[in-house]
């Protein structure tokens, strides 16, 4: 998880320094990275699912595979986490 935050650090430190090449203002940017990522979590964990699909794939998949799914959703997250707390700073 470690790896996950890092890069989120990184990928907020390219938006930053995009924010003063391209005419866009950086909370715009920030926002951006953030919704994408934390989107990319929710498809990933199957939250964007109805409860019948969700029991479906719960009985149909392995224990290793939940856990992999919801690993790799969370490193989702963990990126999202430093360009959200930089959107929250530029806002405020």
């Amino acid at each position: 998880m470690k790896k996950a935050f890092a890069a989120g650090c990184i990928l907020a430190s390219a938006a930053f320094a995009a924010g003063f090449i391209l005419p866009i203002r950086h909370d715009m940017i920030y926002g951006t990275v953030s919704a994408i990522l934390i989107v990319m979590s929710i498809i990933v964990s199957g939250l964007a699912v109805s409860g019948e699909e969700q029991r479906a794939n719960y009985h149909s998949e392995t224990k290793e595979g939940r856990h992999a799914r919801l690993k790799m959703a969370s490193a989702f997250f963990l990126a999202a986490v430093p360009s959200a707390v930089c959107l929250l700073i530029t806002l405020l």
